[in-house]
């Protein structure tokens, strides 16, 4: 029984602790559409925009820089609003 307490007290704490720590509403900028994009378009200044998303969001295939698209060329077609993932652009 007491082992049992004492391993939800612990469970209980860790959780509490992890939400503390990963602060959930914390945002990071992110790149992009400002312009539907066409398919084999080289991407410029003005067809990007950089937003806030959540951390918690956040993948490697997402340039947080313009400087990580802009002069590339996209593979696919992007929409207006659509995040520009590299996987996207070559």
């Amino acid at each position: 029984m007491k082992w049992s307490r004492m391993l939800l007290t612990l469970v209980l704490v860790f959780n509490s602790t992890a939400c503390v720590l990963l602060k959930t509403d914390e945002r990071i900028d992110v790149v992009v559409a400002a312009t539907d994009i066409g398919a084999g378009t080289r991407i410029t200044d003005k067809d990007i925009t950089i937003i806030g998303m959540p951390v918690s969001r956040l993948t490697r295939d997402m340039p947080r820089k313009s400087s990580q698209v802009v002069g590339y060329t996209t593979k696919v077609p992007i929409p207006k609003g659509e995040l520009i993932l590299l996987s996207k652009v070559k």
